[in-house]
Parts: C-alpha cells; sequence; structure tokens
C-alpha cells in the first residue's frame, strides 16, 4: 500500500478545461507550473538535490482519464494523484495533517477546482494534486523494492532518473549523470507569465571534485499552453577548461513511468525519418524521436526535439526501459565506434555552448505530421 492510500467510495467527477493561462508559483525549493489551472509540472532545486529535475510531468486531460479509473493498488495509476505542494494541509478526523511533496494520496472527488481526499475531511485546490493517470515521469522511490524482475511494474533501477533532467557525464573526467558530481543551484528566477506561456530562469553551477564551481549552466526553461516544454542552455567555463568527453549518458532526458517502457507497452517509438523502435532510433540523428506508451488502459506520449541551430547535430538515447534522452556529446560511442570521438571544450571567458530542445508531452499516438508541424513552431521560437 501507498503512503497516502485512504480507501472508500468515490461517488462524482467534474472537469475543468485545459490550455490558457500558463503559471508558475514560487516556493522555497520549487517551482508549482500549471496550465489552465492544473499541474503541469513542479520544478524541484532544493540544496538536498544532487541536480535540479521536474517531477511529477502530466499530459492534457489527465483528471479526465482519473476519473474514468478504478481504484486499484500500487501497480497501476488508478485514482491516485500526487501532492505537488511542499507541504500540504489536510483535516482527518478533525486533526490537521501535513502532506509533503510526493505523497500519493487516492481521491474520492473533483468539483470545479477542488479536490476530495478519500477520508479527508476537507477539500484542497486541484492545482495542489496532479493526477497520476496523466503523468509521465517515473515517481522517484530513495527506497525502493529489491526486485531483480525487470517486466514487474514495481521494479526500479537507475536511481539517478529523476523525472525530466539535464546531465552529462564525463565533465572534466566528473560523472555528473550517474550524481557522482553535484548540480548545485545558484539562482531561480521567474521571467513571465501568461496566457500562452511562461518562462524561468536557471542557473546551476557543476561542483568540481574541489567542491568549486567548474561549470556555469544558465538555461530558460519555456512552458507552453500545449504542454510543450522549451529548454534553451548555455554552458560556460568559469577559470579553467571544461571537456566534455565523449559520452551516451547525457544530456537532456526524461524517466517514463513503469508501464509506458516499450518492452511492456510495445510504444510505439519513432524517429521522423520514419525508423520504428527504440533499438533502431536509438544512436541517430534526427529532428524528433516519438515515445508512446500506456499508462492504465490509456496511450500517452512524448517528443523529443533537436533545434538545427544548436552547434552540433545531437543523438537520442531511447531505451525500451524508459529512458529517453537527447545528447550533443557521444558520436563514438552512439556509432559502436564508427565514428571519431568529438569531444567540446570550453574556456574560460569565452563564449558559451548553446543548445537549445523541446519536449512535447502528448495525451494518445499523435499522426507523424501533428508532430512535424510542433517542431516547426519550436524552431521558430527558440530561434
Amino acid at each position: 500500500m501507498r503512503q497516502g492510500y485512504w480507501l472508500v467510495p468515490v461517488l462524482m467527477w467534474a472537469s475543468v478545461a485545459v490550455g490558457g493561462e500558463v503559471s508558475i508559483v514560487q516556493r522555497d525549493a520549487s517551482l508549482r507550473i500549471t496550465i489552465g489551472g492544473d499541474i503541469f509540472t513542479v520544478f524541484r532545486y532544493g540544496d538536498d538535490l544532487p541536480k535540479p529535475y521536474f517531477l511529477p510531468v502530466t499530459a492534457e486531460n489527465g483528471w479526465d482519464l482519473l476519473s474514468k479509473a478504478e481504484f486499484g493498488d500500487e501497480t497501476v495509476a488508478g485514482r491516485a494523484a500526487f501532492v505537488c505542494e511542499e507541504s500540504l494541509t489536510v483535516k482527518q478526523n478533525g486533526e490537521t495533517q501535513q502532506l509533503p511533496f510526493g505523497t500519493l494520496v487516492q481521491v474520492s472527488k473533483v468539483d470545479d477546482n477542488r479536490v476530495e481526499i478519500l477520508e479527508s475531511d476537507s477539500a484542497v485546490p486541484r492545482s495542489a494534486l496532479a493526477p497520476l493517470a496523466g503523468t509521465v515521469t517515473r515517481l522517484v522511490n530513495l527506497n525502493p523494492p529489491q526486485i531483480k524482475d525487470r517486466n514487474s511494474p514495481l521494479y526500479y533501477d537507475h536511481p539517478h532518473h529523476k523525472g525530466i533532467w539535464l546531465s552529462v557525464d564525463e565533465v572534466n573526467g566528473i560523472k555528473f549523470w550517474n550524481e557522482d558530481g553535484r548540480i548545485k543551484t545558484h539562482s531561480v528566477k521567474v521571467l513571465s507569465t501568461g496566457k500562452k506561456q511562461a518562462s524561468f530562469e536557471l542557473v546551476a553551477h557543476w561542483m568540481g571534485v574541489d567542491d568549486k564551481p567548474l561549470l556555469r549552466q544558465t538555461t530558460i526553461y519555456t512552458i507552453y499552453d500545449d504542454f510543450f516544454l522549451g529548454c534553451d542552455t548555455t554552458f560556460s567555463a568559469i577559470d579553467q577548461p571544461v571537456s566534455f568527453g565523449d559520452t551516451k549518458e547525457g544530456m537532456f532526458a526524461i524517466r517514463l513511468p513503469n508501464s509506458m517502457r516499450e518492452m511492456i507497452s510495445q510504444g510505439p517509438v519513432r524517429n521522423a525519418e520514419g525508423k520504428s523502435g527504440s533499438e533502431p532510433c536509438w544512436g541517430l540523428e534526427s529532428p524528433w524521436v516519438d515515445y508512446c506508451g500506456k499508462v492504465d488502459d490509456n496511450t500517452l506520449g512524448v517528443t523529443l526535439m533537436d533545434h538545427p541551430a544548436n552547434p552540433r547535430r545531437s543523438r537520442y538515447h531511447v531505451r525500451n526501459y524508459g529512458l529517453f534522452a537527447i545528447n550533443p556529446f557521444g558520436t563514438k560511442s552512439y556509432s559502436r565506434g564508427e565514428l571519431p570521438e568529438q569531444p567540446l571544450t570550453l574556456e574560460p571567458n569565452a563564449e558559451g555552448a548553446r543548445f537549445r530542445y523541446g519536449l512535447y508531452v502528448h495525451a494518445e499516438n499523435i499522426p507523424d505530421e501533428a508532430i512535424s508541424k510542433r517542431y516547426a513552431t519550436f524552431v521558430n521560437d527558440l530561434n
């Protein structure tokens, strides 16, 4: 039984239109990002984290999917919801309780913008919760069960795969992807909110072995009301040369829930050139790769996109077990030694390296034409 599971019957539902206003609410160590009043994602950047990341990340109409679901156990999304506040106040049996970020609860009723939690005496704002039925990120489990069967819905591997994140191994020999090195948040600033999009700036320091800043990462994330996330990041060396080695372990990535894994859900995974399957698409250059899978009985999808103005084309680290990443490094690794290494070295006080990527979250298995149309908009928006 999952933390926060309270089991009683569900009675009635209502739905709220999605799209429209994109809002960012800043807390002490997180940004709560909503689209049309509903959670799209939470950006976490606390000092206790090895790197900043987005978790959870939802698709459109997640609450409608939840409303049609049955109660279930921890192997399904069902009617579970994820607490997206750093601390959410509820009352149970007349006593006040604080539910921390990440608590899973069962929802009994949605009434416009209020949500009732099972066996709770009061409703909470709908924007404080994310429905697992519409969530495309695997939840972080700091104490996972020791299950060796990769096909199990509770199997948990690669603990450094957290939501949506940005990191790379082999930066001056430090394996940041594997969290051997720390990416420390320096500042987070909300830049804009609005009816169609919102944006914020992250400045992070990739810390060296001497625990001093080695690399400066300046990223502007833009969130659009169609559940699209744009990532515009620039790396700059601080006071010594910084080299990105040849590695497949990078860079802009998402870890999908177990049920969406191609090895379980059968995809489809496809790229812009018409190749199908994670293995045929792995390591190739392409404008975009799309990865679909099931959450309970519903198909959700994520598309990663490479911007043509990047200083080098990227390749896709797409796996049947749910890892999905795009990476400008690792030419030799991705070609299995057929191509030479192409390391990148940044010098202090010199121009940095800028990379632009897109991540599109969508419901259902949308056609190639729809993805290509969104890709063209992405290219124009992040010019």
